[in-house]
């Protein structure tokens, strides 16, 4: 019966370990260290990606069915077609 006790003891007290270690971890990741930047988030993510591969799959259908009538150069203005 005393083995019980002793290690009830030593769960609870294990238990209390860890709860000040977890505690004292997310008191330290909640504000930011003061000699670091902030963190921008990057434009778009995920989903950017996500638009640019739709995008890119609709102008290889459209060109794979023969509906791509002209190209152009990267300020807009249309190539001579020959």
């Amino acid at each position: 019966m005393s083995v019980c006790y002793i290690l009830d003891g030593i769960l609870i007290l294990y238990g209390i370990i860890l709860t000040v270690l977890y505690c004292r971890l997310r008191l330290s990741s909640a504000k930011p260290p003061a000699n670091q930047p902030q963190k921008q988030p990057a434009e778009g993510g995920i989903y950017a990606v996500r638009l640019l591969i739709l995008m890119l799959k609709k102008k290889i259908k459209k060109a794979h069915d023969g509906k791509v009538t002209a190209y152009r150069t990267v300020d807009g203005s249309d190539l001579p077609q020959h």
